[in-house]
């Protein structure tokens, strides 16, 4: 369309139209123009249409991604969950004896209902089962346990006979999909020999797609390859079978969109077909963005080509007297910024053009003279330098701002004043660049010095010369750079006590390594000599056994202590990020310190707001620093009082509170806190025992999270320990401030 209206107003221009009748040119003018704007948002409409179904498809692939991570998170605990009880030595001992009171303890219907589980299975070594339980998670009734799931277990497909052996994945019941994880019996260890299978299962019922569809926000449906789909799910199912980790996009309906995913079962092969349907929000407010966008502009478009046509209509008429008054406007009041304005394409057009055209180069040239002596004289007094330019006679010129507040006089005075009578600097850098040599060579020269009032400066001199080469003159400037000075002292001594620190963690790091495997040795052998494997033992023998074993595991405790604080100064660190339950973890940390709680008769209290449920962050370090908090708390408190856990929302934070009524801490030794081998007093450290090392961690650890850590106590009235991290953690470019916060 463009080129049609190029050509046109040639052969119009050609054929003399243009200086006929100028109200019929601005007309088919108009109409071309809006033609062709017209033509090119027609064509821009549907390539941003086409972009807000790409935008669309995008938007709905991530969204798919959410729910299958849903799917996965649920996979995973399940996992998890099967891992803690097969790794247990209870669980051991009763593959092998069949205890009841394994089962009246651990096996009731509220375990698998608080554990999210309909289905448990224990299988021996030989392949038989040796007990099942299945509970129905609506009602927290106990159920039956799928015939087609017991044939299974007999062929031998869930089995496991070495300590590697794991099995995860969808089954496809009569009754509904499950969610199966299958882990070996070992001791709490994770050592064998295997003893067995423990199987957990958790029906893919409405219930947990229920689930899915709160925690993702999306609307899932779901159908089992072997059975009947609806016409759509068949069409997929071909191409699944061909490209079965494709997730296939599609709109459902003018108002919908669906992905399609696929589950798989324990032999990695289709298991189910699910569709996750979410509002297409994104493109119909696009399209119907466009539409107003478009009628908009069509409109504006009409309303301007007439408003444009009566405007030229006019001030064509007019052109003449216009451009007489115009000039002898300017030609009375002197005023160059004046311009004529540019119409048509004829005598007038070009007369208009000339006369602006002269009006520009005189305006041009007179602004220019003025631009270069006002941005000299800008630029160079901005400068912090001092700048100062003197002639052949070595007597000033021209200095800048700097320069003449450092010399205590303004620019009129300096003029003409010989630069070496001019006490401080100027007079320094006179004689140790020696300027007079610079006008007879013709070479630029720098260096640097000290001043007497100890300062260092950079001083720098350049010859300045004319058209023909001949120096006329020597520009000198001069920066004071005593703070550059200091700074590279001190990053070169940085530099050397990083080096020093970094040897430091290397060397504790390596030197732990090399300590864990004897003493994992002496413990080892130490258990075999108190478990009287070789022979029996007498009292005296037992007790010295058991005095190298608990030494040995507590020297063994001190150097992972070490190799985890060296990890952290040596920046080797890293964090696995995932998502777990608060309250969970925090209920794993009660149960195991409990034992040494129980001895003091010391109750464990866990307050949670009702708001936080899961937190992302390295649950592993996560546990290291509870456990630490808590036993510490428990370690200093007095008998029979209570130890109180709690946490709150402190916006995009966590903060986890750990409160003891113990000793107490005396401020003169609360600055002790947090630093490695550290503790408060000699009477404490023989009383209490400990390494020094679990706070300086639990501080670590936190600032890797990007928290920051806090206390507060007081003697006799006991101690607040805590800290906070991101409830949503995933990197680790944020650095936590420590507040010691002493109340």
């Amino acid at each position: 369309m463009l080129l049609i209206l190029i050509v046109f107003s040639s052969q119009l221009s050609s054929s003399g139209v243009f200086g006929i009748d100028i109200s019929k040119k601005v007309f088919i003018i108009t109409i071309l123009i809006f033609a062709t704007l017209t033509a090119t948002f027609a064509f821009t409409y549907n390539m941003q249409l086409s972009n807000f179904l790409d935008l669309e498809r995008a938007d709905t692939l991530k969204n798919v991604d959410r729910v299958q991570n849903t799917i996965e998170t649920e996979q995973k605990y399940l996992d998890n969950m099967v891992q803690d009880w097969a790794c247990w030595d209870d669980t051991y001992l009763f593959i092998e004896d069949k205890n009841q009171k394994y089962m009246d303890v651990n096996l009731q219907n509220q375990t698998l209902y608080g554990l999210k589980v309909n289905v448990m299975i224990f299988v021996n070594n030989s392949g038989s089962v040796v007990y099942t339980k299945s509970v129905d998670l609506n009602t927290g009734e106990e159920n039956h346990v799928p015939e087609e799931l017991f044939e299974m277990v007999e062929s031998g497909l869930f089995s496991a006979k070495t300590e590697d052996d794991e099995v995860s994945g969808c089954i496809l019941l009569d009754e509904n999909p499950m969610l199966v994880s299958c882990h070996p019996i070992l001791k709490t260890s994770y050592e064998g020999p295997v003893k067995g299978t423990l199987i957990f299962g958790r029906y893919l019922d409405s219930a947990l797609l229920d689930e899915f569809n709160e925690t993702s926000c999306s609307s899932i449906s779901m159908h089992r390859i072997d059975g009947y789909m609806p016409l759509d799910f068949q069409e997929k199912l071909q191409n699944f079978s061909e490209y079965p980790d494709r997730t296939i996009v599609e709109p459902l309906s003018e108002k919908r969109i669906s992905g399609y995913f696929v589950l798989k079962d324990t032999s990695l092969q289709p298991a189910v077909i699910m569709r996750a349907d979410f509002p297409r929000d994104l493109y119909l407010n696009g399209e119907r963005t466009l539409n107003y966008m478009y009628f908009l502009l069509v409109f504006i478009g009409l309303v301007t080509g007439v408003g444009v046509k009566i405007v030229l209509d006019n001030l064509f008429i007019s052109r003449l007297a216009e451009i007489d008054n115009f000039v002898t406007k300017v030609r009375s009041e002197k005023d160059l910024s004046k311009r004529l304005p540019l119409k048509g394409d004829d005598e007038l057009y070009r007369l208009s053009k000339e006369i602006n055209g002269m009006l520009n180069e005189i305006d041009l040239a007179e602004k220019e003279l003025k631009a270069q002596a006002r941005e000299k004289k800008v630029l160079l007094d901005s400068l912090n330098e001092l700048v100062i330019f003197v002639d052949p006679q070595l007597k000033i010129i021209w200095a800048n701002k700097a320069a003449l507040k450092h010399m205590n006089v303004d620019l009129e005075k300096a003029k003409g004043i010989h630069l070496k009578s001019i006490q401080g600097i100027s007079d320094t850098s006179f004689e140790y660049l020696q300027i007079e040599k610079i006008f007879e060579t013709g070479h630029k020269d720098s260096g640097e010095f000290i001043s007497d009032d100890g300062n260092s400066w950079f001083v720098q001199a350049n010859p300045v010369t004319d058209e023909n080469g001949r120096i006329i003159g020597v520009l000198e400037t001069c920066r004071d750079i005593t703070g550059k000075k200091a700074v590279e002292k001190l990053l070169q001594e940085k530099q050397v006590a990083e080096i020093a620190n970094r040897t430091k963690s290397e060397f504790l790091a390596n030197m732990s390594h090399e300590l864990r495997t004897p003493l994992n040795s002496i413990i080892g052998f130490s258990d075999l000599l108190y478990e009287q494997i070789f022979g029996a033992l007498n009292e005296k023998q037992l007790r010295y056994a058991a005095n190298i074993s608990k030494s040995g595991r507590h020297l063994l405790n001190l150097i992972n202590g070490i190799l985890d604080l060296s990890k952290v100064e040596a920046g080797k660190m890293e964090l696995d990020y995932k998502e777990f339950e608060l309250i969970k973890n925090l209920a794993t940390i009660k149960n195991l310190l409990s034992p040494i709680a129980d001895r003091k008769n010391i109750n464990v209290e866990i307050d949670v707001d009702k708001d936080i449920t899961t937190i992302r962050a390295d649950e592993a370090r996560f546990i290291q620093i509870m456990y630490n908090l808590v036993d510490n708390a428990i370690k200093f408190s007095s008998e029979n009082n209570p130890v109180k856990i709690e946490a709150r929302r402190k916006g995009k934070l966590v903060e986890i509170t750990v409160k003891d009524r113990g000793i107490g801490i005396k401020p003169e030794d609360q600055h002790k806190l947090f630093k490695p081998f550290s503790q408060v007093d000699s009477f404490s450290s023989k009383k209490f025992q400990g390494t020094g090392l679990g706070l300086s961690l639990v501080k670590q650890i936190v600032h890797l999270h990007g928290g920051y850590v806090w206390f507060r106590s007081k003697p006799g009235e006991g101690s607040t320990f805590a800290f906070a991290i991101p409830i949503n953690g995933n990197k680790k470019d944020s650095c936590g401030t420590e507040l010691n916060k002493n109340k």
